[in-house]
């Protein structure tokens, strides 16, 4: 048996799509999962690029073709139940082009003032993920660790 077992990985990303010129953020108000209001994203797929994946992820859930992504952090923790690491690769760009929908099977897809994004009815434990993507946060991971069935926030 090694000495390190490996762990099952959950790979998903997430992107603020930012327009500098009127200091808006993208987001979507979420009414499948996770429900409330968040930066478009996704899973990655087996076999897939990380960074293609959040490409494909928010074209298909917004419409928008996006580059030039720059790595904010990842916020990730660990399912003791189920032995599985779930981690969010954040992302951020200004880089984008294209037709918004304005509403797709995850919901509604609209831009927000950044100053006024903690005003609105976020999804849980969001704010945390926004402010690093945002440049508000300067920490590289946002890690929920578990302890007596208690989640407690962490950045490193």
């Amino acid at each position: 048996m090694s000495k390190h077992p490996l762990e099952r990985v959950e790979l998903t990303n997430m992107c603020a799509v930012i327009n500098s010129d009127s200091r808006t953020v993208l987001v979507q108000k979420r009414i499948k999962s996770w429900k409330g209001i968040a930066f478009p994203g996704g899973h990655v797929e087996a076999g897939e690029s990380i960074v293609l994946s959040t490409i494909r992820e928010i074209k298909e859930e917004t419409g928008l073709e996006i580059q030039n992504l720059k790595l904010c952090g990842i916020k990730d923790w660990y399912e003791t139940k189920e032995n599985k690491r779930y981690m969010v690769f954040l992302y951020q760009t200004s880089d984008y082009c294209g037709q918004l929908l304005e509403e797709t099977s995850e919901g509604r897809v609209f831009w927000t003032p950044i100053d006024t994004l903690s005003e609105q009815s976020l999804s849980d434990g969001f704010i945390e993920m926004a402010e690093m993507m945002l440049d508000q946060r300067h920490s590289s991971e946002f890690f929920y660790e578990i302890e007596n069935k208690v989640w407690n926030k962490k950045f490193y």
